[in-house]
């Protein structure tokens, strides 16, 4: 799949078509076995504003097509949601901008909540294309002192339907976040939620990061930019990975 797009940090212009946020837009909840994102009734208090950063009209197909592919290799091993790590060989690939609109083609299908993690420790990058502001904290912060209050990471986005986990604030030195217990706790917590979960990781080369991270979702997309990385390269970074968990690579082009 080649999707047209420039790097992480540049806006495209393209937006998000408007949707009807009628019950999209969430409040959160805190009892246990209750989702964690429960539609609200009644009219939206303010009408949803699509931040940048999001897809073009013309490249909705594509993200589209990459969630039926996923969809479909969930209905092959019996999971109605899943997760996926959205990962790119070498930072400015663009895995963030795919990570996010594959996110947000979830919430176009049946009305469906998706969530956004960012698991980029070294370059964050949702929060500000989203236009959330991580005042409360976010993932890393949430390893660093590990709390049963969920609903202070989740955070609703202009996007109707789609749900952030801001990056938040994590240490300059390196540490072992993503195979720690709260880690492990979190992600098994999200998964017993009904909706569909995307997180945007880190890149492969110069760190096992992406490799850990994979060990808990069912699926890993990589991200290649386009003419940046030779054909042995993007095996190498293919074969890291599961082949079963592998669902394949995203080229994006650079507009």
């Amino acid at each position: 799949m080649t999707v047209r797009r420039g790097d992480d940090d540049e806006d495209d212009g393209g937006q998000w078509p408007e949707a009807d946020v009628t019950n999209r837009d969430s409040a959160l909840v805190v009892q246990r076995r209750k989702p964690l994102i429960a539609a609200e009734s009644g009219p939206p208090q303010v009408a949803a504003r699509i931040p940048v950063g999001m897809a073009s009209t013309e490249q909705l197909d594509g993200f589209r097509e990459l969630r039926t592919r996923l969809q479909s290799m969930a209905a092959g091993v019996g999971l109605a949601q899943f997760t996926t790590l959205i990962v790119p060989i070498a930072p400015g690939a663009g895995a963030s901008f795919i990570a996010r609109n594959l996110t947000a083609a979830f919430t176009l299908q049946n009305r469906r909540v998706a969530m956004l993690i960012d698991c980029n420790q070294r370059n964050p990058t949702q929060h500000l294309a989203l236009g959330v502001r991580p005042d409360d904290g976010g993932l890393f912060d949430f390893l660093e002192k590990p709390h049963t209050s969920l609903e202070k990471l989740v955070r609703p986005t202009g996007v109707p339907g789609l749900h952030l986990i801001p990056a938040g604030q994590p240490r300059s030195t390196p540490r072992e976040y993503f195979s720690s217990a709260p880690m492990r706790w979190l992600m098994s917590t999200l998964r017993e939620e009904p909706y569909c979960l995307v997180l945007d990781g880190p890149p492969t080369r110069g760190s096992p990061d992406a490799r850990i991270l994979a060990d808990l979702v069912d699926f890993i997309v990589l991200v290649v930019g386009y003419g940046r990385d030779t054909s042995d390269g993007i095996a190498q970074a293919s074969a890291l990975f599961d082949p079963a968990k592998f669902a394949g690579v995203v080229f994006n082009e650079r507009g």
